[in-house]
């Protein structure tokens, strides 16, 4: 995660390489509310500067996350990078979502100049990820959905959007790295697009799409990975270690038998999640799942 960190989003806060202030909760960082670079996509170019790569450290920060990470460890375990912040956040970063979501209507041709020009430094960011960190996966976030759907109307999101997640999707892709495309919320409108782009993983994935479906249409074409209820009481802070073993349990009865999921489960404490932070009921939880997926 240190690689994103430094191109792209500062988990810990502060001000990325664009010059946008990161405020940091233990929920994660965010943009610092209502605080925008510009508000008309038309000025754009007046404001958005891409980083020298080769001064923002991208190296030297994989070698500290791989340092105890030999031949026999890549043998066990997949590399998965994270790229946070992608194309559409990004702009939300910069102008704020109602600016963002109403330029994709009001200008969408500069839109796609934006997010064309954006895409080419993702490909140059992710290149030197791939370089440096010699990756199985890679992980590229965008979230495109609330709980209630899509941020923008699918025939958006196909024709301003999509043809520079396409150019991202293939760069990666191509260099035999596996693309795993993260978007929470109730996106499955384009979930066929995800595969169609050449996605083989949809990270995230909660329940209030039609997982199952996807899981039936997409096999043999994508792995699903998530299926936590995120919303609801197993992801409140202080549930109890029942509550979790049988939200796992649920997981392994619905999704595992489909065989193309991996459970992500979404675990909060008082410090955060606990896939960043560490929490005890963690192991027991996937063991449950684990136990229940082998029968």
């Amino acid at each position: 995660m240190m690689g994103t960190c430094i191109t792209d989003s500062p988990l810990l806060g502060g001000v990325d390489s664009f010059g946008v202030k990161w405020v940091a909760t233990k929920e994660g960082a965010m943009p610092e509310p209502n605080k925008f670079m510009f508000e008309d996509i038309e000025n754009w170019k007046e404001h958005v500067h891409f980083a020298d790569l080769d001064n923002l450290g991208i190296e030297a920060a994989a070698a500290k996350e791989l340092e105890d990470f030999d031949e026999n460890g890549r043998k066990e375990l997949v590399v998965n990078v994270f790229s946070a912040c992608g194309l559409f956040e990004r702009m939300a970063a910069f102008m704020g979502f109602e600016n963002a979501l109403c330029s994709l209507v009001e200008d969408p041709e500069t839109c796609k100049e934006f997010f064309n020009a954006l895409a080419d430094y993702r490909i140059e960011v992710h290149n030197r990820f791939i370089d440096a960190y010699q990756p199985d996966v890679l992980t590229y976030f965008d979230d495109l959905a609330t709980a209630n759907g899509l941020f923008m109307s699918p025939k958006v999101y196909r024709e301003v959007i999509k043809p520079a997640h396409q150019r991202i999707i293939e760069a990666v892709t191509s260099k035999g790295v596996i693309f795993s495309q993260h978007t929470c919320g109730k996106c499955e409108e384009i979930v066929g697009d995800y595969v169609e782009m050449g996605a083989k993983i949809w990270h995230s994935a909660q329940p209030m799409n039609d997982i199952e479906g996807i899981l039936d249409t997409y096999k043999g074409k994508l792995i699903v990975e998530g299926g936590w209820d995120s919303s609801g009481p197993a992801s409140y802070i202080g549930a109890s270690l029942e509550q979790l073993i049988d939200e796992a349990k649920r997981c392994a009865k619905v999704y595992g038998p489909k065989e193309n999921f991996i459970l992500m489960p979404t675990l909060l404490n008082e410090n955060g999640n606990s896939l960043m932070v560490g929490d005890p009921r963690l192991g027991p939880t996937l063991e449950a799942f684990n136990e229940v997926n082998k029968l």
